[in-house]
């Protein structure tokens, strides 16, 4: 079981590499590279089908977890979940009312799911261990 968990682990990892690439190169691309809207759109079907890859690679690692592991995470999830729309909405509406001049950037709300999942699961992980 370990090492189909092991296998699946670096599934997942290959099509998140993947995924951050393909978006990294659409980036680039778009603003830097080429000046083109095809080639844009082109490259932003590629980056939604292999994020589609990776969510599906994701929900297949979830399969072999145990049910600690499961709850771990269903648990980091939720918690992430719940602050990235509390925080995301404030965000938004403190730039809306002038509170913060800066308009709100996504990469700042991603920034800030990743972390609250990681830690999220490293607490759990140390509370239920």
């Amino acid at each position: 079981m370990k090492e189909i968990l092991k296998k699946n682990t670096k599934i997942l990892f290959i099509w998140t590499i993947a995924w951050v690439g393909t978006f990294a190169i659409l980036t680039i691309g778009s603003n830097e590279l080429w000046d083109s809207l095809t080639l844009t759109k082109i490259g932003l079907v590629i980056n939604f089908a292999v994020g589609i890859g990776m969510i599906i690679a994701n929900k297949n690692l979830f399969n072999y977890y145990d049910e600690l592991q499961r709850k771990i995470h269903l648990e980091a999830m939720a918690l992430t979940l719940g602050l990235t729309v509390v925080v995301g909405i404030s965000y938004e509406f403190s730039f809306d009312s002038g509170i913060i001049n800066s308009e709100p950037e996504t990469e700042y709300l991603i920034m800030f799911i990743a972390i609250s999942y990681i830690v999220s699961v490293l607490l759990n992980s140390r509370r239920y261990k």
